[in-house]
């Protein structure tokens, strides 16, 4: 079976992720494509820096061609934003970018995107694995090439001329601010670095080569894999620290001091830019896991706050038909639809960088002026293995029928619409989901302070993975 979980289909290369089952999916595609309606007259595939991307990239684009379909086939690896973007530029009908993320190197996979830009939502995917499924049985793995209609692409040109547009480069320079950046091997190498350069921003660049191991890490922007671009910042005297995930999606920034920034106040204080300095207007979109943060400032400047399940592709539609001008998620996924209808890691470094250049400040004071406006928000995420147990204990947890107070705190909300969710008095809470692209348990919790947040994470760590717990 092939399951497209929050963010696609992934899983081991050579085991779940093979030649054979590339090709059945992509036909899967194509099949529900043209059932929904004329038939698609333009695709384009993508690929990132992972083992055999490129290579899963040509047998899709070869398949698709033997479906009579058109195809444009990216010439080097790109961000998956970027293809978002080319499929908006060229007026295409969807496309395939091949990456797994931020997923460790062992693993790859696909995103889906819509001729809107976005990421294929659950009605989408569900037909695809579907019709998958009905494919598999009898699939014999044979095709008639017809090359003479995959045409390659560069995408890279629009893409930077386009998002060059949005960002107050003015500012960026006259700040004499000195970046050092990180693309953790991945696909912005030379698209991070060389707007910057372009815009004759100084510069220190690091891990800007393809490695399909990623050094021999997941391309996570955790505070150990980016310990290089701190020891560069350091050294250099860097006033900020820019980095991205494996695809380009997600970012990671170091503050002055090489301090890395909690991603859940990186949006938050983002946010408040743009509608303090860019004219933001629109209404706010955040996760059910992320940092509650992001409603205090959207309930500061009047505007509307939306809560969605785990899962950028639930914010796509509602970026697209004006709902939401903003949408962010604690795994530090930022999307502003002045943009793209999807998140872009490359969008908020930028960002990040003209929000300290035109307020003069590090991101540190910043959330400091913020808290005294807003109050103080402590948010923290952590994972453990979803072993068996693990899950049982989860699953026993979900059903359960919870009462008025857990360890003396009152409960004033359950929501099980994604994961359990426990919202107590004063605002805070706890989360505990299964991942969507791994066999991981995740915890969430929120506190007002650094204490709370801490007997709050405590709590969880006892109900979802300690069988003995008394909590209940």
């Amino acid at each position: 079976m092939v399951h497209f979980g929050t963010s696609g289909w992934r899983g081991i290369i050579g085991r779940e992720v093979t030649f054979k089952r590339v090709r059945l999916v992509t036909q899967a595609i194509v099949d529900c494509m043209r059932s929904n309606g004329s038939p698609p007259e333009l695709l384009i595939v993508g690929y990132d820096t992972r083992m055999l991307s490129e290579k899963f990239a040509h047998a899709a684009a070869e398949l698709i061609a033997a479906n009579q379909i058109p195809v444009e086939l990216v010439t080097r690896d790109i961000p998956s934003p970027v293809l978002s973007a080319s499929i908006l530029d060229r007026g295409a009908d969807g496309g395939i970018c091949f990456t797994a993320s931020h997923n460790p190197p062992e693993y790859n996979g696909l995103k889906l995107y819509l001729k809107n830009g976005i990421l294929a939502p659950n009605e989408v995917t569900t037909p695809i694995e579907k019709r998958f499924a009905e494919l598999e049985p009898t699939w014999d793995d044979t095709f008639l090439p017809t090359p003479e209609l995959i045409v390659p692409y560069d995408p890279k040109p629009d893409y930077l001329a386009k998002l060059g547009s949005l960002i107050d480069w003015d500012a960026i320079r006259a700040s004499g601010m000195h970046i050092a950046v990180d693309p953790l091997f991945g696909t912005t190498r030379e698209y991070l670095d060389h707007i910057l350069l372009e815009h004759e921003i100084p510069i220190e660049v690091i891990h800007n080569t393809r490695d399909p191991f990623f050094g021999g890490y997941a391309p996570e922007c955790t505070s150990e894999n980016l310990a290089r671009l701190r020891d560069v910042m350091r050294r250099s005297g860097a006033n900020l620290g820019l980095a991205t995930d494996g695809d380009g999606d997600r970012f990671g920034i170091l503050d002055k001091g090489a301090r890395l920034a909690d991603a859940s106040l990186a949006l938050a204080i983002i946010l408040d830019y743009l509608v303090r300095r860019r004219g933001l207007k629109g209404g706010v979109g955040r996760t059910i896991a992320t940092s509650h943060v992001i409603d205090a400032v959207a309930q500061l400047h009047g505007l509307e706050l939306i809560e969605t399940k785990v899962g950028f592709k639930n914010f796509g539609p509602l970026l697209v038909d004006g709902t939401l001008e903003f949408a962010g998620e604690e795994s530090a996924g930022l999307a502003w639809s002045r943009h793209l209808p999807e998140r872009d890691g490359i969008l908020a470094c930028l960002l990040a960088a003209e929000m300290v250049a035109v307020e003069g400040k590090p991101l540190t004071e910043l959330k400091t002026d913020l808290f005294k406006r807003i109050g103080t928000f402590v948010f923290r995420r952590t994972q453990v293995p979803l072993t068996q147990k693990i899950k049982q204990l989860f699953e026993k947890r979900m059903k359960q029928k919870w009462g008025k107070t857990v360890e003396g705190r009152k409960i004033v909300a359950v929501d099980r619409s994604d994961g359990l969710k426990l919202m107590f008095e004063g605002g805070s809470w706890i989360l505990a989901r299964a991942a969507g692209t791994e066999p991981k348990l995740r915890l969430y919790a929120e506190g007002r302070d650094r204490e709370e947040m801490r007997h709050l994470m405590h709590l969880a760590r006892q109900l979802f993975t300690n069988w003995r717990s008394k909590n209940v």
